[in-house]
């Protein structure tokens, strides 16, 4: 498949770009070969998408389920009660729900950690979107649960993935507080095995690293650490509140981070120090949107913002949380955090991208079209989004997406039967 989108706005010059296959090809002026698809981008910009390093997509059916309440909590007495009861079907419905919104709102790559794994794949496929999903681990410490767990990851494993060149199949273990010392080395004995991700919550909460220093007398950095699971290929979900040993640890095990700024701030969870780890790793930084059930989207042109005043928040300096640096971590950190030649808009990379509406109000003036995306921007202003050389979204239209809808409202009205 080729596409050849004419007169674009690409760093303040209009270009023509033409992808061949899942690569841009040549981006110049007056590009006159032929393609299967042409877009006029006359009235437009192209920017590459953005790569979401934590979600738990399915939970998007639980947005605005539970609010306003501290993260124990809500996930204890309000979300696990009715994930217990989801089927593979609703997870399925649930998954494509999330994919619709993210794609809407201009991602195009999405790290995923929930059950029924291979559900959210399949939904992930069938859109086009570009995924890395990880098979679940917790087990509460409880001894059957861990083998059932294992025997899980196992079963994941060995499922031929049915689409490699855009997925990527993971393995998770949830936090220090629901998962055993035993599954945790399994995870790592099978991700070393295959050569695998691994995707961990770590410190989220200052309770889950006091009680972490109570039972184990060290943070949960340095027992993960200790149990050989820190490498180039983990991803760890959070890491609010590292002391220096820890981000000494991280900095050395060359572990990539995923800040959740939206969602830390509705629990309360509290503030990633951006400013630090953002100058003594830059490249190790990147952005997640956390669930729907506590963002409550999963638009990554919110979380941008969000973190960029958080960030200037914490470090009580204007010039912390730069709409540069976090487009950044919205885009080529998260791609390379998954060995993905793409996040930008060059030759030879992955033709993962969009296009925003030059006419649209929040866009208008355009000084500075990343600062606008960062700090002005929603989801209204993407218009067209292309992963892998494929169009997923045309002139704001994804294909079967009121389907989709419809197939959701139904299922929550089932879960509103599931909590009475």
């Amino acid at each position: 498949m080729s596409i050849l989108i004419k007169n674009v706005l690409l760093n303040k010059q209009r270009q023509d770009v033409y992808i061949q296959g899942n690569r841009f090809a040549e981006i110049g002026e007056n590009i006159t070969k032929p393609a299967d698809t042409i877009i006029d981008g006359s009235k437009k910009a192209i920017l590459p998408g953005f790569y979401n390093t934590h979600t738990h997509a399915a939970m998007s059916i639980l947005r605005g389920y539970s609010d306003d309440k501290p993260l124990f909590e809500w996930w204890y007495e309000d979300i696990i009660p009715i994930e217990e009861q989801l089927t593979e079907e609703d997870i399925y419905i649930a998954s494509r729900l999330a994919i619709l919104e993210m794609i809407k709102s201009g991602t195009v790559f999405f790290s995923d950690m929930y059950g029924f794994a291979e559900m959210t794949l399949k939904a992930a496929q069938e859109m086009g979107i570009r995924a890395a999903i990880s098979a679940a681990g917790l087990d509460l410490f409880d001894a059957e649960r861990t083998k059932r767990r294992i025997e899980l990851y196992k079963n994941f494993i060995n499922t031929p993935n049915p689409c490699p060149e855009r997925i990527i199949k993971c393995l998770s273990c949830h936090a220090i507080y629901t998962v055993s010392d035993e599954l945790f080395l399994e995870a790592r004995r099978l991700a070393d095995e295959h050569d695998l991700y691994l995707h961990i919550h770590v410190s989220e909460t200052a309770k889950e690293v006091e009680d972490c220093q109570e039972k184990w007398g060290m943070s949960p950095v340095e027992k993960f650490d200790s149990l050989r699971l820190l490498t180039p290929k983990t991803i760890l979900a959070h890491a609010i509140h590292l002391n220096d040993k820890d981000i000494e640890i991280i900095k050395k095990r060359g572990c990539f981070l995923s800040t959740n700024p939206v969602s830390n701030m509705k629990l309360n969870s509290g503030a990633f120090p951006f400013e630090r780890l953002y100058k003594e790793m830059p490249a190790q930084v990147t952005l997640g949107t956390d669930g729907a059930a506590s963002n409550n989207n999963l638009s990554m042109i919110d979380s941008m913002k969000t973190a960029s005043l958080l960030a200037k928040m914490q470090a009580d300096s204007a010039l912390s949380g730069k709409a540069s640096d976090i487009f950044k971590i919205a885009t080529i950190n998260g791609a390379r955090a998954f060995g993905l030649d793409a996040g930008e808009i060059r030759v030879g990379a992955l033709a993962d991208c969009i296009l925003v509406d030059l006419d649209n109000v929040f866009l208008t003036p355009n000084y500075n079209l990343i600062s606008n995306m960062v700090y002005a921007a929603d989801s209204s202003c993407v218009c067209d989004v292309i992963c892998d050389g494929k169009p997923l979204m045309r002139d704001f239209l994804v294909a079967g997406e009121q389907e989709i809808i419809s197939q959701a409202k139904a299922l929550s009205e089932k879960i509103l039967t599931m909590g009475s």
